[in-house]
């Protein structure tokens, strides 16, 4: 992986150093007629002295157009991920590693407790206003520091219960200092629209919201509404670093976005990117992949990556050329649609006794008929398996490492209802009052309820499904709906028994991470928010995992992998941890994974690669796809 990075960044740099011998560079027809009236300066001055260069899929594409496409709600999740995904390093369009972005180099120390990153100098925020350092050292001194702002320190800035410290050299140079090795902290720093995409903000911006800054400002509302990426494009005042910028917000129907003519990259030509002129988002109302289909039939979609049901494909594909519009075939590099999350920090704490409990594990697992679940909800295209990562990654390309792989996918798939009540039997869940339901150990009731957000029908289909099967073997389940910000309240109160996370992909230390070990407070951490939110705060916050219990050597053996400063330690530790998930799991349950996924992609958008991955939002497609050199056919 390291010789992949390596070379990209040669690449970058030799391409880089093609477009700076011209020295002259194009912009888009809107942006032209507004340095000729007065109001813009002319593209020269906007861009830095040297432009990060972005080379076309294709080929070098046209100015003008809009983007039409459907994002599922007023978080407008997947236009941050298509307009938000510029971090530090930015992953690579096949996900093979990481290039650089707003961080033009960098440099560790030998322990890897030092780094020193330079930022690409002469990037501007959408307003014009420049890029430095101090825009993160807001982030960090301002708000992940003061304790009267509600952030908390992204993965990785605590190192052995102890924060990092940051130095500033000049505007663009920053040191980083940690507590202990830390290697791959710009990395893990760097996923999807989150970590230092999010925590580049624009201080000259948020200092007004800052009752810091401003004595007028009594509560951290509007701070942190402009600061949570839930809110984030709600505000068209709010400068961003990305290709589009939002012009209009209207809740329940429709986001608007346009060029930002400060955007700091060019193509091979020396164009100024992004070649769209708009972005259309249509915010769904009810079931989002009904609507995205419909769209898709008309031919009113120009691309859209997410919310389309694999049952929409038969149909999709036959109407492909009456609606002008072809699909692409990406992989979701899912490891289950949906994941059982079961968590472990209940306020119920005999539940929670269950939960640490294996065989009842295994019975919930083993109860699970994901033959039959395939072919309702998949069209049998995906494939049966237990949560676990993803055969690709690094770590399971060793011969221990695929057998460690077949191993972990293939635990307590086979659905065997005998066996499930055989284990349940085994720890005293039995029905002991003759009701037709099994009780708790204590004899008291056992009834589970698995939690899902709405507007998922593959979910939806999956759990009844499930809840069938484990009241087949008398286990009482109900499934209960909760938006986002339910879920997260009941999820940091204790009150969320098991979620039916919907697909997602993840791998090693750098994809999602903390879905196979609790060491984020973050919505999608294993075990529940508050067990990893107590890893990553140091102890300052959270609970913490049972002494000696599997979650504790999760965490106790990621935090080794994390340290390790070559791949084949790093790799060692991560096989490790996942022999943990076998002998002990399993930990999370997983039912049926590796869907492909359609792209819908019109005839006239170009520039799309035939590669992607969906299902991570920490990997963010389309974004790492580069969506600023997408360009659509002009008249």
């Amino acid at each position: 992986m390291l010789k992949r990075v390596l070379l990209v960044v040669v690449l970058v740099l030799a391409v880089s150093s093609m477009v700076m011998a011209q020295a002259t560079y194009t912009e888009a027809p809107s942006l032209a007629e507004q340095v000729a009236a007065g109001t813009l300066p002319p593209v020269e001055e906007r861009l830095p002295p040297e432009p990060l260069v972005i080379e076309p899929v294709e080929q070098v594409g046209e100015y003008g157009g809009t983007w039409h496409m459907i994002d599922q709600n007023n978080e407008l999740g997947f236009t941050l991920m298509t307009t938000g995904v510029e971090g530090f390093l930015k992953w690579n369009r096949d996900a093979s590693g990481f290039r650089p972005n707003v961080l033009e180099s960098y440099e560790w120390n030998d322990d890897a407790t030092q780094l020193v990153v330079h930022f690409r100098q002469g990037i501007r925020w959408s307003d014009g206003e420049p890029l430095t350092v101090d825009d993160y050292l807001f982030w960090w001194n301002d708000m992940v520091l003061d304790e009267n702002i509600p952030v908390d320190p992204a993965s990785g800035t605590v190192v052995n219960g102890e924060p990092m410290t940051l130095e500033k050299i000049d505007d663009f140079t920053l040191q980083f200092t940690f507590a202990g090795p830390n290697p791959l902290f710009l990395e893990n720093h760097s996923r999807g629209p989150w970590n230092s995409a999010q925590s580049i903000v624009p201080a000259h911006y948020m200092e007004q919201f800052h009752p810091g800054y401003n004595s007028a400002v009594t509560d951290t509302t509007e701070l942190m509404n402009r600061y949570n990426t839930s809110t984030r494009l709600h505000y068209p005042d709010m400068p961003t670093l990305g290709p589009w910028m939002v012009t209009s917000y209207v809740p329940d129907q429709l986001a608007t976005l346009t060029r930002n003519p400060y955007y700091w990259k060019v193509d091979t030509a020396g164009n100024q990117l992004p070649y769209i002129d708009n972005l259309q988002v249509e915010i769904a109302s009810g079931a989002v992949s009904e609507q995205v289909a419909l769209r898709a039939i008309a031919g009113e979609l120009d691309m859209q990556v997410r919310d389309i049901a694999l049952q929409d494909v038969p149909l999709i594909l036959e109407s492909a050329e009456a609606g002008d519009y072809h699909v692409i075939m990406w992989d979701r590099g899912d490891f289950a649609w949906p994941w059982l999350m079961l968590f472990y920090d209940l306020a119920d704490d005999g539940l929670e006794d269950l939960m640490y409990t294996q065989a009842f594990r295994q019975a919930l697992s083993v109860s699970i008929d994901r033959i039959q679940m395939n072919d309702v909800t998949a069209l049998g295209l995906a494939t049966p398996r237990q949560f676990s990562m993803l055969p690709w990654a690094e770590e399971f390309q060793s011969p221990e490492g695929q057998a460690l792989y077949e191993e972990w996918a293939n635990s307590y798939i086979d659905y065997s209802p005998e066996q499930a009540g055989s284990l349940l039997d085994s720890i005293g869940v039995v029905d002991a009052d003759g009701d037709g339901f099994r009780d708790r150990p204590d004899g008291t009731p056992l009834e589970l309820t698995i939690t899902m957000f709405p507007d998922d029908p593959k979910v939806t289909q999956s759990l009844e499904l499930i809840q069938g099967d484990w009241q087949d073997v008398g286990i009482k389940t109900n499934i209960n709906i909760m938006t986002w910000d339910e879920y997260t309240a009941a999820n940091e109160a204790g009150e969320v028994q098991i979620f039916a996370w919907p697909s997602a992909a993840g791998w090693g230390l750098l994809s999602a991470p903390s879905v196979w070990a609790p060491v984020e407070g973050v919505q999608w951490a294993m075990a529940g928010m508050n067990i990893g939110q107590y890893y990553q705060t140091g102890g300052a916050e959270g609970v913490a995992a049972r002494e000696g219990s599997m979650l504790a050597q999760l965490q106790e053996v990621y935090s080794r992998a994390a340290a390790a400063t070559n791949a084949e330690d790093r790799n060692a530790a991560l096989l490790e941890a996942y022999r943990i998930h076998v002998e002990q799991g399993p930990i999370t349950i997983g039912t049926i994974g590796q869907h492909p996924s359609p792209v819908i992609v019109s005839n006239d958008f170009h520039n799309v690669p035939e590669v992607g991955l969906v299902a991570s939002w920490d990997l963010g497609y389309p974004g790492t796809a580069d969506p600023e050199q997408f360009y659509i056919d002009q008249p």
